[in-house]
């Protein structure tokens, strides 16, 4: 295991020596064998990288041969094998903890890093998270243009709490913004100064719990405007399919994170949103599950009481009348970016 320079707690990214492997890279992998070795391939092409954690989740295919194969004997690759499956938040906690590592960057296991991703976020200064854009794409062989703001870095800004909290409220289209979909480089030290990981309970809205934690507790999230990361769209992903049970898990941390003192008023009405949001997504499938399973005369009165869960469904029926598939495009438009940067 490599050692590294002890101190590194400042926000000063500077005083950490860059131009050496300073990254390491946590894959999460259930049943991945088709796409885990565009993933690890991603992550070993990136000269920064110290170190990639491919974590099996129990899975039933191949998906720990396949990285192997794909590390092609680099001795940065590290694979783990999980005894029974626990969910993405454990496995990048076995991870996390074993790491030695200045800064963590989370990788999908069917999503790619762009070449050069790491570079342009380790030419930013002041932050605990800095993420970068990110390309939804149907296949990794459509990537997003070189440069589609003009040459050089690009635009940057610094994103808050309040600001992250509500950039998470999911539009009910098929264009989705929610910043929770952003996956930071991570200064590990912020995480070892407060006791934080993965919260293992959630299974869904893992990441965006991280993050929000994170700023409450005053950490600086910079954005950098260039996509950087390619994200697969796969209509049986879990953020897509989701089971209820995951949507308490992800409403009980959410709540949790609201207990915290520090936040000001303002960070507190942004967080209760949140919450009603994710209530009112609840009661949208206790809906459905009350009609699959209880029957009609439960349901109408279900619904009687639980009035959001009338529009939800009809949205759900018109939404699905239409056959629109999402473009490849980036999570954040340069208009968007705009109004974070405000």
């Amino acid at each position: 295991m490599r050692a590294y320079p002890s101190g590194v707690g400042s926000y000063c990214v500077s005083q950490i020596d860059t131009n050496e492997p300073c990254v390491a890279v946590i894959i999460a992998a259930y049943n991945a064998e088709a796409t885990i070795a565009t993933a690890v391939k991603s992550a070993l092409m990136q000269p920064e990288t110290c170190e990639v954690y491919v974590v099996d989740d129990c899975s039933k295919d191949a998906t720990l041969e396949a990285a192997k194969a794909a590390g092609e004997g680099d001795e940065r690759l590290i694979t783990i094998k999980q005894p029974f499956n626990q969910g993405p938040s454990a496995a990048r906690n076995v991870a996390l903890q074993r790491t030695e590592a200045p800064f963590v960057a989370v990788l999908d296991s069917d999503d790619a890093f762009l070449p050069g991703r790491f570079a342009a976020i380790m030419a930013q200064e002041d932050w605990d998270l800095c993420a970068d854009n990110l390309h939804f794409t149907h296949s990794h062989h459509t990537l997003p243009p070189a440069d589609p703001w003009g040459e050089g870095p690009g635009r940057a800004c610094t994103i808050n709490f309040e600001t992250f909290v509500l950039g998470n409220l999911g539009k009910r289209n098929d264009n989705r913004t929610e910043l929770g979909f952003l996956k930071p480089v991570i200064r590990r030290a912020f995480l070892e100064e407060h006791g934080l990981s993965f919260n293992d309970r959630c299974r869904l809205g893992e990441d965006f719990v991280l993050y929000a934690q994170m700023l409450a507790l005053g950490a600086r999230f910079k954005l950098v405007e260039k996509c950087g990361y390619n994200a697969l769209v796969r209509a049986n992903s879990l953020s897509a399919d989701h089971a209820i049970s995951h949507l308490r898990a992800f409403l009980d941390a959410s709540r949790e994170i609201s207990a915290n003192p520090r936040l000001s008023s303002r960070e507190k009405a942004a967080i209760a949103r949140h919450i009603r949001h994710l209530e009112e997504k609840v009661i949208h499938r206790e809906a459905l599950e009350n009609r699959k399973y209880r029957g009609l005369i439960s349901t109408l009165w279900f619904l009687v009481r639980q009035p959001t869960a009338i529009r939800d469904i009809l949205i759900d029926r018109y939404k699905g009348q239409q056959e629109t598939v999402m473009a490849a495009r980036a999570l954040l438009t340069s208009d968007d970016f705009d109004r974070l940067a405000r």
